[in-house]
């Protein structure tokens, strides 16, 4: 899973674009409400929210393709994650 801070845009390792991270509410992970220990629930949107740490790239496309609206956790230090910047290298 690859991550652009800048535009807050999600790719898979292969570059294929996942979605691109909004939200209004900038809620935090711990003031969600657990539902399990990988999944919270919005307050204010009534959305699910995702925690992506242990998600494949595979998960994570069958997740965001069967809900589009999906709301997704990331944390820059997680294992599975890369940081790049698009904007950086000229490209979108």
């Amino acid at each position: 899973m690859k991550f652009d801070p800048l535009t807050k845009d999600i790719y898979t390792d292969k570059d294929e674009f996942v979605k691109t991270m909004n939200c209004p509410y900038k809620m935090s992970w711990d003031n969600l409400e657990a539902t399990s220990s990988t999944l919270r629930k919005c307050a204010n949107c009534d959305h699910l929210i995702v925690e992506t740490e242990g998600l494949t790239d595979d998960d994570l496309l069958k997740i965001v393709i069967q809900n589009p609206d999906t709301c997704l956790k990331i944390d820059l230090n997680q294992l599975n994650i890369k940081i790049i910047s698009n904007a950086i290298l000229g490209q979108k």
